[in-house]
């Protein structure tokens, strides 16, 4: 992740856009920056550090609303145990990004500040949002930010700060005391409503229809409902995660409301129900979680025989295996990484299914997803190993790093299905595409970090009769 380089400063311009409170709001900010060159402070007073959720549910999950919960309660502390000036313009040794938003145009560069961005609404949500897409632009993705505005509408950006920035920024909101304001936008509004006002705006963002589902022809589309999906038809805004992210960290810039409305989207798109969508929390190992039973902490597999459950992992170079019982109706889904593949995940997967819902492999389909391929990936050779010694030629050294081998994860799955049981001619890898070499998907080994990542998924749509 790329150093940031400075600090974001977002001016309220739009609330009242009267040349009296402009004047006021401006002024304010520029006595601040002009008493800075013989300030001692240090800059904006850092967060909390908020732990990582786990790779799970968004919305149907406790772990994600816990987490954005202390996030919430995190920030109003920091302001609660601040000093009074806390809100305020800090010094900063890297340079201030002035972003002004403005209900309509004018003559900006009359202004008694500097700026580098105007942005022109009449959203309060569409404003904020497009400042933070600027600001993780440059700055730089998880900058200092802070918001000045109106004393009267401190409390509402407060809470919009909370739903549209994810925990990696840390922010402030400074209320300048103003006179004879008149809310340009009208009378803000507060708690639960801001919430459902940048959900609504999310609906808004990009275009769903380019959500493109990708099927498998082994799987009986009449039967279940399986499938992936490429990067596009998100709101997902920051580059290496743009626009389909459907995981939730502390270390990407997509706030929960955003992975809420990728995956709202992907339900709609591909016809399942968001309520029964259940996701793994990934850990790269083989605990597998059966629907209805106790939920493990962390697994990187799902099965069900429940119709209508979707079940659910995720990739961004991992693969992603997909596995349907025609005579049972039950599913199963496996996250599998190089651990996961070494491990031997998706035989977990399937002998799971085994004793759970009595499935033979003889009457599985299998489909793998999106994954990166041998040629781009490279282990130690005793990493290597568990793969190496199922199929010698499932790995080979690599010439550009000779103390490496290259592994290829889909054919090891693949190779570890078939001696399980599962008839060759059921498992389908056409698309399992090279998530390094296709930027039509999401891929950690060419993005870094932050990367985004894509789902398999399934369900069945009734049992077999």
């Amino acid at each position: 992740m790329e150093k940031k380089q400075g600090v974001g400063i977002i001016v309220d311009l739009a609330s009242d856009n009267s040349c009296n409170v402009i004047s006021q709001i401006t002024t304010a900010v520029k006595n601040r920056l002009s008493s800075l060159a013989s300030s001692n402070l240090t800059g904006l007073p850092r967060a909390k550090e908020v732990p990582a959720p786990q790779n799970g549910d968004v919305k149907i999950s406790n772990d994600i609303i816990k987490d954005e919960q202390e996030h919430q309660r995190l920030q109003k502390q920091e302001h609660i145990t601040l000093n009074e000036e806390s809100g305020e313009i800090h010094a900063q040794e890297q340079p201030y990004h002035f972003i002004l938003l403005s209900k309509t145009n004018f003559e900006f560069d009359k202004l008694p500040i500097p700026f580098s961005k105007v942005i022109v609404s009449d959203d309060y949500m569409d404003l904020l949002f497009k400042a933070k897409t600027r600001l993780d632009e440059s700055p730089g993705f998880g900058c200092g930010v802070q918001v000045v505005t109106s004393a009267v509408m401190k409390k509402f950006w407060e809470t919009a700060c909370v739903h549209v920035f994810s925990p990696a920024t840390t922010w402030s909101v400074w209320g300048v005391p103003v006179t004879d304001q008149a809310l340009g936008l009208g009378e803000p509004v507060v708690g639960s409503q801001v919430e459902n006002l940048f959900r609504e705006y999310l609906k808004t963002v990009g275009d769903p229809d380019q959500v493109n589902v990708l099927r498998s022809d082994a799987i009986p589309t009449d039967q279940f409902n399986a499938g992936f999906h490429d990067r596009f038809g998100g709101v997902s805004q920051f580059p290496s995660v743009a626009s389909m992210n459907m995981i939730y960290t502390t270390y990407k810039p997509d706030p929960v409301m955003v992975v809420e409305e990728n995956r709202r989207r992907l339900a709609l798109a591909a016809g399942f129900d968001l309520a029964q969508m259940h996701v793994v929390k990934a850990e790269h190992a083989k605990t597998i979680w059966v629907v209805g039973q106790e939920q493990p902490a962390r697994y990187d597999g799902i099965v069900t025989d429940r119709p209508g459950v979707t079940v659910c992992a995720p990739g961004a170079d991992c693969c992603v295996i997909l596995l349907a019982d025609t005579h049972t109706g039950a599913v199963g889904v496996v996250h599998a990484g190089w651990r996961g593949t070494t491990m031997m995940a998706v035989n977990a997967l399937l002998h799971t299914m085994e004793l759970e819902f009595g499935t033979q492999p003889a009457h599985v389909r299998a489909a793998i997803g999106p994954s990166v391929s041998g040629n781009h990936y490279v282990l130690r050779p005793e990493d290597a190993k568990p793969v190496a010694d199922l199929d010698p030629t499932l790995t080979w050294p690599s010439k550009i790093k000779p103390h490496l081998v290259h592994i290829d994860l889909v054919r090891a799955n693949v190779v570890q299905l078939i001696r399980a049981g599962v008839p060759e001619h059921y498992i389908d890898t056409q698309n399992a595409h090279c998530t390094f070499e296709n930027k039509q998907f999401f891929s950690c080994e060419r993005d870094g970090k932050p990367f985004g990542n894509q789902l398999g998924f399934i369900s069945c749509r009734r049992k077999r009769s």
